[in-house]
């Protein structure tokens, strides 16, 4: 970057602008409808929800946790680095963050993914109200975004590649 003077007559000073032309332009991203989420969505509730369904119906708490750390590795970290997962893969949407484009990291995909939860735990359940208008939320919101996602300046954003 470089930095150039033009000279206003007027004040009879110089004002400093910047040369951008050689920083990247970050692509134009499409927002993912609702449609499109919810349809990324499925197959990522059909790899997790059956483990845990089986291991409660089985009271095999030994068996839960790693079924539960499989789960935040997959929808949490791994996410957050890759900015998909196999649901956001076979709907070709993928998680960004605002601003750069590019997957937002592991701690930002594990806090997006536990912060709703952590809320329905900390409030004995009365969160539930927050998860059902978070999932709500981005069919009014005119950047289709989640509660979360402007919590963390994320977005789900039709996948380019």
């Amino acid at each position: 970057m470089s930095d150039w003077a033009e000279f206003d007559p007027e004040t009879g000073n110089y004002a400093f602008s910047e040369d951008s032309s050689n920083e990247a332009a970050i692509p134009a991203q499409t927002p993912a409808g609702y449609d499109k989420r919810v349809h990324g969505a499925i197959p990522d509730r059909v790899i997790l929800y059956p483990p845990l369904i089986v291991i409660l119906f089985q009271f095999s708490p030994v068996l839960l946790v790693p079924v539960l750390f499989f789960g935040v590795w997959l929808f949490g970290y791994r996410q957050g680095v890759t900015g998909t997962t196999p649901g956001k893969r076979h709907a070709g949407t993928r998680l960004t963050k605002i601003g750069t484009g590019e997957a937002p990291g592991g701690a930002v995909g594990m806090l997006r993914l536990l912060v709703p939860n952590l809320i329905v735990v900390v409030t004995g359940g009365f969160g539930a109200v927050y998860v059902i208008i978070d999932y709500l939320w981005l069919l009014w919101d005119d950047d289709n975004q989640r509660l979360t996602d402007k919590m963390f300046k994320t977005q789900v954003v039709v996948s380019t590649h």
